[in-house]
Formats: structure tokens, C-alpha cells, sequence
């Protein structure tokens, strides 16, 4: 078992011991918490900005204080099952891992449907590197992310068979590090660091080439979501709206957004045209973008086997978003 296995697994148990003794109070009267979200400077956090700032999830008797941000998956599932934060947006592949690890959480809800966001960058000053074609070293994050499952994913969905190295920079700020030195052609540069720079140049865009995939879901433990069903279905239902609304008014999100990570509002705006150009966010279940998410996590663990249907639990989806999952769970 891997050790982040292990922290997750006894994170879990913490979370449990937590959650029996209530914290001073009911567990069932849970109703005002921080809301746990990995990589929260990037567009993950945009729906949840919007969703307070525009009261959907109060108007549903819900107070979501503060966005907490998770370094990484595991990290924001750790967070979350520390007692205080009992829903997260994490990280899909962090999910199965804790599953793996024999700790499975819940998935009551949809939130990052696309790659948007895990784009691959040279350097803006590397006339050589144009295309993924031209990509001889890729930076990955670390060995079983996404962003390693995305090196052998993309090439292959682009027809192209040449020889690659693959190099895992162990964060996305250490990928950042080797392609500024010249040590890779290409590493994941994320939205917020490209907003604020103009040293990168975009050559893979990652949803391009799929266009589906859930890179995060909105989770909490079951005995959470046994005990507050009331409290999850109005968080997804909150999420839901914010999504709409985010399609309906682009400029107030962007605004949100660039005041919440400090960047210029028009590279907000673009960040957010972006990723409704992707359909970025959705609160429901989507067959296809977690078929994809499945299989680069099969890719990450050169493996087949993954267990991960009876992680899904629709009860709490809100009506007219999609509810589907992939035809292997029946």
C-alpha cells in the first residue's frame, strides 16, 4: 500500500472517531461548515464563489464559510476527513485511491468534467517546440496523477507514436522549475500561473484531445451522507446553480474569481470563456467523463483492476442535470 494510501485510510478513521463524538453537537444538525477544494486558486473554485456570493446554497439553509484549498488530492481528502470540512471537492483519482486503500468515500455529485486547466506549456522562447509532434520530454506531476496518465492519453489520441521521455517533477511548481531550466519540452502549467505570465506557450490543450473527463467530484464520507442528506443534497443543488449562473453571467464569475486570486479581470474572463467553451462544471453523473477518468487512472496504475461503481450515490443529484454512469456499473 502506498504511504498516501495509508494517511488517507487513517484520516479516515480519525474523520469516524470525529464524527461519532459530533463535535459537541448533532451530526444530523450539520449545517454551516468550510468547504474543502484542491487546488483552489485555480477554476475548481469559481462555482463555489459563485454559489456564496450569490446565496444558493443559504437560500437552502446551508452557510458554506470558507473555501479551504488543498495541496493536491490527497491532501484535500485528508482535510476533509479531519472532522471540520465534511464535503470536499477533490480530486477524482484521489477517490478511487482512498477507496483503494480501503477507505471509500462518497460521491454525491459531479463538479470538474474536463481536462481544462491540465494544459501542457513550453517555454514562450522555444521556437522548437510547437506541437505535440514536436514534444520529446514530457513533465508529469507525480507517478498514478492524471497529469502522468495524460502524457501516454494524448499522444496516443493524437495518432502520434515517436519515442517520448517522461519525467515526474513531484508538484506542479517543480514542473514549472524543469521547463524554465530547459530540462523538459513541455510541463502542466496551470491557469493562474499562465494569467500571470508570458514565459509559457501553450502546445497540448488537453481537452482538445479529450473532451470529456472528470478530473473532480464533489465527496464526503457515507456515514456523512447518511446522516445529513438534507444538508448534501442542498450543497449540490447550490453547485448546480452556480453553474448556470456562471454560464449566464461569465463577467460577474470572472470578477469573483480575479478578485479571489488577485489576477487582472480580463485574464479572469478568459479563464472562465474558456472553460465553458469545455463545459467545464457539472453537478451531475457523466458516463463518458468518468470513463475517461477511470481509464487514465488504469494508464497511472498499470492496472485493470479498479473497483469504483458503488463510490456513486445519485440520491442527492438535483433534477435536469445528467445521471449517467459508464455501462461497466450496470
Amino acid at each position: 500500500m502506498k504511504s498516501s494510501n495509508i494517511l488517507i485510510a487513517g484520516a479516515v478513521a480519525s474523520a469516524l472517531s470525529l464524527s461519532a463524538c459530533g463535535g459537541g453537537g448533532d451530526a444530523s444538525e450539520v449545517t454551516s461548515f468550510d468547504i474543502a477544494v484542491s487546488n483552489a486558486s485555480e477554476p475548481y473554485s469559481i462555482p463555489w464563489l459563485v454559489g456564496k456570493d450569490q446565496g444558493f446554497f443559504e437560500d437552502r439553509g446551508v452557510t458554506i464559510g470558507d473555501i479551504v484549498p488543498g495541496k493536491g488530492g490527497g491532501t484535500t481528502v485528508r482535510n476533509m476527513l479531519s472532522g471540520d470540512l465534511p464535503i470536499a471537492d477533490v480530486g477524482f483519482t484521489s477517490v478511487l485511491e482512498s477507496s483503494e486503500a480501503g477507505a471509500p468515500l462518497t460521491v454525491v455529485g459531479g463538479a470538474t468534467q474536463s481536462v481544462y486547466g491540465l494544459d501542457f506549456y513550453a517555454l514562450d522562447a522555444n521556437a522548437e517546440v510547437n506541437s505535440i509532434e514536436d514534444i520529446g520530454t514530457w513533465a508529469y506531476t507525480n507517478p498514478q496523477s492524471v497529469t502522468q496518465a495524460l502524457t501516454f492519453m494524448l499522444p496516443q489520441v493524437a495518432g502520434v507514436e515517436k519515442t517520448v521521455e517522461r519525467t515526474s517533477s513531484g508538484g506542479v511548481g517543480e514542473g514549472v522549475a524543469l521547463l524554465e531550466a530547459g530540462d523538459v519540452d513541455v510541463a502542466v502549467v496551470p491557469p493562474s500561473v499562465v494569467a500571470k505570465s508570458d514565459k509559457f506557450r501553450v502546445v497540448v490543450s488537453s481537452a482538445d484531445y479529450l473532451e470529456k473527463f472528470q478530473q473532480s467530484v464533489i465527496a464526503t464520507t457515507p456515514e456523512f451522507a447518511e446522516q445529513n442528506p438534507e444538508t448534501v443534497e442542498a450543497v449540490v443543488a447550490g453547485y448546480a446553480e452556480a453553474v448556470e449562473f456562471i454560464r449566464e453571467n461569465p463577467q460577474e464569475a470572472a470578477d469573483l474569481y480575479a478578485e479571489y486570486i488577485e489576477i487582472d479581470p480580463a485574464a479572469a474572463k478568459a479563464i472562465v470563456d474558456h472553460a465553458l467553451d469545455y463545459d467545464n462544471w457539472g453537478a451531475g453523473f457523466d458516463a463518458e467523463a468518468i470513463e475517461q477518468a477511470v481509464e487514465a487512472q488504469r494508464i497511472a496504475m498499470d492496472s485493470e483492476e479498479l473497483e469504483f461503481c458503488d463510490l456513486f450515490q445519485d440520491d442527492f443529484l438535483p433534477a435536469g442535470v445528467s445521471d449517467t454512469l459508464p455501462s461497466e456499473c450496470g
